[in-house]
């Protein structure tokens, strides 16, 4: 009889329109080799019936917990009072707890997505818990802050330090924890003071068919850009490039910018008022984007985690030009697989670099495709999830 396990998920893990979704997906599909498993999810507003369908597809039962955004904004009300993080207390409904203690008893494995959705779990000790952190999120506040203004300063400046101290905590009540990057595990250990053996490394893959994706025509004069274009880290690397290392290039070469993603913010989509520069929004296949260019950037300058946006274009063979807080989650190397610039004039000349000559691009291109092809494939990464799940359920 295949055991059974209970998934938890502080966001609707479909549409796949970004890395943390993506990432729940194909663990979820990975588990379902084996166990039995259903999915509890909470969710801003009404999840669209097609998009249940399709996960129904996937796994066995899937529970969903739709809430007015209001409802979160509310929750963190209450956060102010207390020690624990902000985004805790945004994603803690206790209808939702109430569910959870009436069948948790049901599973065999209880398995948690992202650190926000830990307080659920936190208590209980009767059933084996593992959680994914996905990534380090209090790396991406603690560097948000710098680039941050006004109301978001001041939340950054307290969230940050309540986040570690959060993470830090839940590893010592999970039994087993995975997170996608060295980096990130190295951060959370060097801050607890101690080596987390069940904290173990497990990356994003890209999707199969990436690999056997033919290019079709030639390369434009295009320099692009993918992502969720409602993320902060998204928002501020666009905005840098546009404003920071665009001009630089536009003064040597005439070029496109163009920003490929769901749901641009508004500050987005008014650089579409700047010559060549366009924001495509929600489009059926950004891959095409992706081809047609001959540079794909990655600005970075907060974040944490892997960046699926340089895993997937490297996948199709493309020259990436990123930072290296862009670049420090995967196992490349710079002038090799990809090429790392922190400041405007450096990423403004490896853009012009990579524009102007073929050769370099290709061979970029073919290196990154080989380390993506060897190392961020989710049939790879399937081995080492379910070895470790096994051990758990042995225990």
């Amino acid at each position: 009889m295949k055991s059974r396990i209970l998934v938890l998920s502080y966001r609707f893990p479909y549409p796949l329109t970004d890395g943390s979704r993506i990432r729940m997906y194909n663990f979820a599909k990975i588990l379902t080799k084996k166990y039995l498993v259903d999915l509890l999810a909470i969710n801003e507003g009404r999840v669209r019936e097609q998009h249940v369908n399709e996960l129904r597809k996937v796994f066995n039962e899937v529970i969903v917990h739709p809430f007015h955004p209001l409802r979160f904004k509310i929750n963190t009300l209450r956060g102010l009072f207390c020690n624990d993080s902000l985004q805790v207390f945004y994603h803690h409904f206790g209808k939702v707890q109430r569910w959870v203690i009436k069948h948790y008893k049901q599973y065999d494995l209880l398995f948690c997505f992202h650190v926000r959705m830990a307080k659920y779990l936190e208590n209980i000790v009767e059933r084996p818990k593992v959680i994914d952190l996905i990534d380090a999120t209090s790396i991406n506040y603690q560097e948000a802050q710098r680039f941050s203004k006004g109301l978001w300063r001041y939340i950054y400046s307290i969230e940050n330090k309540r986040l570690l101290t959060y993470e830090l905590k839940m590893l010592g009540k999970f039994d087993l924890a995975f997170i996608t990057s060295r980096y990130d595990k190295a951060f959370l250990e060097k801050n607890a003071g101690r080596i987390f053996e069940h904290l173990v490394v497990v990356p994003n893959g890209v999707r199969e068919e990436l690999f056997a994706r033919p290019m079709t025509g030639e390369e434009e004069d295009w320099v692009v850009f993918l992502g969720r274009m409602s993320y902060a880290p998204n928002i501020d690397a666009v905005l840098y490039f546009t404003h920071k290392v665009f001009p630089l290039i536009r003064k040597e070469k005439p070029v496109k910018f163009l920003i490929v993603g769901t749901d641009p913010a508004k500050e987005v989509l008014k650089l579409q008022k700047i010559k060549d520069i366009e924001v495509t929004g929600f489009v059926e296949d950004p891959y095409e984007y992706l081809l047609k260019a001959k540079v794909v950037v990655a600005p970075i300058r907060f974040s944490a985690g892997i960046q699926n946006k340089i895993l997937e274009a490297m996948a199709l063979r493309k020259a990436v030009v990123t930072t290296s807080k862009g670049a420090r989650g995967i196992l490349g190397e710079d002038g090799k697989h990809f090429l790392v610039a922190d400041d405007p004039q450096g990423m403004a000349e490896k853009v012009l670099l990579l524009l102007q000559d073929q050769g370099i691009r290709k061979e970029l291109g073919d290196n990154a495709y080989g380390l993506i092809k060897n190392v961020y494939r989710w049939d790879i990464i399937s081995e080492k999830l379910l070895f470790q799940l096994e051990q758990i359920l042995k225990a």
